[in-house]
């Protein structure tokens, strides 16, 4: 068999020169058409074959692969686009390809050498880089990572129990250490666990660090006075600091730092921290204005060397402050200056940091250009094949010249929830129910899985806002949202919190001492993002989640009777989806029998008419949005499991959905059908199971039926169904 090509464009966003830029993206592959990931090859614009580390990280239920992990590094010019070509075939075997990265273990350090660098990790007392070497010579000499908590106790990295040091990754591109354990005090008493990866590239003169703090006290809130990361360089002689924003760099010579209390901008070339000498005195001539602001970076420096530490979002997760002082270089995660963190048991946050050790002066070293690149991913796309692939199911191909207005309708979505998503460390990655009153005012934790939906878009549209979007929504989801430490019940432990003020509400939906219910957990959006970026963390979330739905499911949770009186069959429909996604992910029976359970209760108390209905004090009525998520779940359990009988219980459910008990006589669905909640529903929400029946039946009396009301209000999850079907029947205008 010859070669398959598949395009995948790479562009430099930035404006900066990418040299040997790692790029570590995921590729779907059609049911049946490749069986190993042996038989993938990357070649360059010019044609030859390109190093890269391929692996699998998802099977179709036929044993096919469905998604592969690509690893390579490229070098691009400022805002230039290549195209590289993964390549397919019967063919295996990859050449080896030659690395300067070398790990060497022991069962007292992990040494690691990428080419230019060489530095060590303990595995006994963990404290994050230790004797960083560049080009032989020492420059850092050590770090110190600490939490104070409100009392003023400090607590310490390297003082608390380090539970494992593991090599998580070692391939030719890439070696990652992932490190866990706990803060600790000088008496011993522990603060927060840590969840640490350092990740070094070959070839590169930089690495990674991602640092995760975990509230596992079991007081309900544990008051932070500060976080921070010191890192001490090793530079002799006089000493230069220097930050800055774009081409607006900041030098001197004296100590200074930058501090970010509240949001100065959004977005865009205006985003930025004013710069203080040591004193507190602002420098004059630096600010907004003049576009010379801080941009989350600072490089120290001698006559022929030095370090530049960049945390990711410094602006967008502030509070935050960075400061130089002699050979030391201090990143507060959340400030002392600032009021105290409140943070509620559970939570957790996660920081990423790139060290930049270079020759040279830190303008000639490019440190500025380099710390914004990271700040930018490189993003290879290739909307047609991923969409056509299957891997994601039925969604509208992007197609802007047949369908200008509602492909200008998409990306506005996208550059609305931009503007009006929350900020600051905990908020970051959320947004706040913009409604007033008793509805108003909440977090509203990504519901319903805008990850999943920003995912479609950037997939479909290949652009950035897109994507940013999600990486800040997945890591909000992954941190913030998730319970990773609870002493109320332990039903709550791994999953997904309901929306709620500050992103907790307890006692959610009448279940008493929870913050978790299964009508608002998700895992779709997760695994896309973990097979898109290749992260483990994302993954591992979404499992949690998953064995959270059993422990709810084994509780009588998730079938009805459902425990609270206004709710209907959502209540299933979202676990049916979200366990559907992580047993296509791993395969095990565990969640097949209990996506099986679901659906017997579902099947059980499906109405005469093909509904499921909700009671509202002594009124029974119908919800067409929450009929749709639970059709959306019978689809994905039938499409999983093949289970003949729900392909009849589905299709009666989309008779009803379709036709006209649930809508005002000009065609629109009432939110509800009792009179008191009879308003116009004005999303697109419950569109999205008719793209399944549309691909089992080819039927369009369904589709005609919701046109009649459809209002256009268009939705980044349901609407790529529901215009994809549309566009397949035949139907669909553009307006």
């Amino acid at each position: 068999m010859p070669p398959h090509r598949i395009p995948l464009t790479i562009e430099e966003p930035t404006g900066v020169k990418r040299e040997n830029w790692p790029v570590r993206w995921g590729v779907p592959f059609p049911r049946g058409v490749l069986h190993s990931a042996d038989r993938v090859r990357l070649r360059n614009p010019d044609g030859a074959e390109h190093p890269c580390d391929i692996s699998e990280t998802a099977r179709w239920p036929d044993g096919s692969l469905k998604w592969v992990l690509l690893d390579f590094q490229v070098t691009l010019n400022p805002q230039e686009s290549a195209v590289y070509h993964a390549d397919y075939s019967q063919k295996t075997g990859r050449p080896e390809y030659s690395s300067p990265l070398v790990v060497t273990e022991s069962p007292d350090d992990i040494h690691i050498a990428t080419g230019p660098l060489a530095f060590r990790v303990s595995r006994r007392r963990f404290d994050l880089l230790e004797g960083v070497c560049l080009n032989g010579k020492p420059i850092l000499r050590a770090q110190r990572l600490w939490i104070t908590d409100g009392a003023g106790v400090r607590y310490d990295l390297s003082r608390g129990q380090t539970r494992d040091v593991v090599l998580e990754t070692h391939t030719s591109q890439r070696a990652v250490v992932r490190a866990r354990g706990t803060h600790g005090a000088s008496d011993g008493r522990a603060c927060f666990d840590y969840l640490v990866r350092l990740c070094a590239h070959a070839g590169l003169p930089w690495l990674e660090i991602e640092y995760t703090f975990i509230n596992t006290q079991d007081d309900p809130h544990t008051e932070i006075r500060d976080i921070a990361l010191e890192t001490a360089v090793v530079l002799d002689g006089k000493k230069v600091g220097l930050c800055g924003s774009g081409r607006k760099l900041y030098e001197s010579t004296d100590p200074f730092y930058f501090y970010h209390e509240n949001v100065l901008a959004n977005y865009g070339v205006f985003a930025g921290s004013s710069i203080y000498r040591e004193n507190g005195e602002k420098v004059e001539g630096v600010g907004i204005y003049e576009q010379q602001l801080a941009r989350g970076w600072l490089d120290v420096r001698n006559a022929g060397r030095g370090v530049c530490v960049s945390l990711k979002d410094f602006v967008l997760l502030y509070p935050k402050e960075a400061a130089w002082k002699d050979d030391r270089i201090t990143f507060s995660l959340w400030p002392a200056r600032s009021e105290p963190l409140r943070l509620r048991q559970g939570m957790a946050r996660t920081h990423a940091f790139m060290l930049h050790f270079h020759d040279g002066a830190g303008e000639d070293a490019r440190v500025g250009e380099l710390a914004a690149a990271y700040e930018d991913p490189l993003l290879p796309r290739n909307s047609d094949w991923y969409l056509q692939s299957g891997a994601l199911g039925p969604v509208f191909p992007y197609r802007p010249h047949r369908y200008p207005l509602l492909e200008r309708r998409l990306r506005d979505l996208t550059v609305a929830a931009r503007d009006a998503r929350s900020l600051g460390m905990l908020d970051y990655g959320d947004f706040v129910n913009a409604s007033s009153g008793s509805q108003g005012g909440f977090s509203c934790n990504n519901e319903p899985d805008r990850l999943h939906g920003y995912l479609l878009q950037h997939l479909r549209a290949g652009e950035r806002i897109p994507w940013q979007l999600a990486a800040a929504a997945a890591w909000h989801a992954m941190d913030v949202d998730t319970v990773h430490h609870t002493t109320r019940d332990p039903i709550e432990l791994g999953g997904h919190r309901i929306h709620g003020h500050n992103h907790v509400q307890y006692d959610a939906e009448g279940y008493p001492n929870v913050s978790t219910v299964p009508s608002h957990m998700w895992t779709e959006g997760l695994l896309e993002y973990h097979y898109l970026t290749g992260h483990p963390r994302p993954r591992e979330i979404a499992l949690g989640i998953g064995d959270c739905f059993l422990k709810m499911v084994d509780a009588g949770w998730a079938q009805p009777p459902y425990h609270s009186a206004w709710h209907s069959a959502r209540d299933s429909g979202w676990p049916l989806i979200g366990l559907a996604a992580v047993y296509e992910a791993t395969g095990n029976d565990r969640y097949r029998r209990a996506m099986r359970r679901i659906f017997t209760a579902v099947c059980s108390a499906q109405h005469a008419n093909g509904g499921w209905p909700m009671d509202l004090f002594f009124h029974t009525g119908f919800c067409p949005f929450q009929i749709a998520v639970c059709l959306t779940g019978l689809a994905r359990y039938h499409e999983t499991c093949g289970d003949d009988k729900a392909r009849n219980v589905f299709l009666k459910g989309i008779a009803f959905l379709a036709g006209n008990a649930m809508r005002f006589p000009d065609g629109a669905w009432t939110y509800v059908t009792a009179p008191e909640y009879r308003g116009t529903y004005t999303g697109d929400s419950p569109t999205e199971p008719l793209a399944y029946a549309y691909r089992l039946t080819a039927d369009k009396h369904p589709l005609r039926q919701s046109l009649k009301g459809w209002t256009r209000n268009l939705d980044l999850r349901a609407s790529p169904r529901f215009l994809w079907a549309l566009d397949a029947a035949g139907l669909l205008e553009d307006g």
